[in-house]
């Protein structure tokens, strides 16, 4: 059989692209792995070659037809693997965020988040016990979520705003699958056993729905 290949999409100003690249390619060692800074490769329908994306992104813009094509491509049954801030970006496009299920709105400081996991039968959180992580406290707009699954949520002990926020969750689109990771500010975060675990689960989830 042959390798599956991804399409790894990075834009952000917290780390160095060559460098998470290449942790992208430990963790990801089973698959053919390319890495673009720029969405022109979203301008046409070439990159359908590709079996998966994953955005590993902070900001952003596409235009109508880029836009049109990465949601087409994920509603023909292909898949699509949001970390941290794929939530935050491109913020002028509102059918990317109903893809992904939820919107940035905000968050504080980088703290200790209390991770807990509440569906451990989950392939992306299967065998996964709870645990904690310092990183920043994303809040998101669910109000686009769709049929979205939470698999695990976070804990901020924030008095000013003390309910737990969905940190990881899937969602169909379509014919594709979808699964978000709202951890990984910066590029130390896929140095991290279990985030490396949450992304290699992830892909294989949205490739295989294993």
């Amino acid at each position: 059989m042959a390798e599956k290949k991804i399409l790894l999409c990075q834009r952000g100003r917290y780390f160095k692209k060559d460098k998470t690249y290449s942790y992208f390619k430990e963790i990801l060692s089973n698959y053919i792995i390319d890495n673009y800074e720029d969405v022109d490769i979203f301008n046409n329908r070439d990159f359908f070659e590709y079996d998966t994306t994953v955005f590993f992104t902070q900001f952003g813009e596409f235009t109508e037809e880029q836009e049109k094509n990465l949601l087409d491509f994920i509603a023909s049954g292909k898949g699509f693997v949001g970390l941290h801030g794929a939530s935050a970006s491109f913020k002028e496009h509102p059918k990317y965020y109903e893809m992904i299920g939820g919107k940035f709105v905000g968050h504080k400081k980088k703290c200790n988040i209390d991770i807990k996991i509440i569906d451990k039968d989950h392939p992306i959180t299967r065998n996964l016990d709870d645990f904690y992580f310092f990183d920043e406290p994303y809040r998101h707009d669910f109000s686009m979520k769709g049929d979205m699954k939470v698999l695990a949520e976070a804990y901020y002990h924030d008095d000013e705003d003390p309910e737990p926020e969905p940190i990881i969750w899937t969602k169909n689109y379509e014919k594709g699958r979808v699964a978000f990771c709202a951890l990984g500010h910066q590029a130390r975060a896929l140095k991290n056993e279990i985030y490396g675990t949450i992304i290699k689960n992830s892909v294989k989830w949205v490739l295989e729905g294993l």
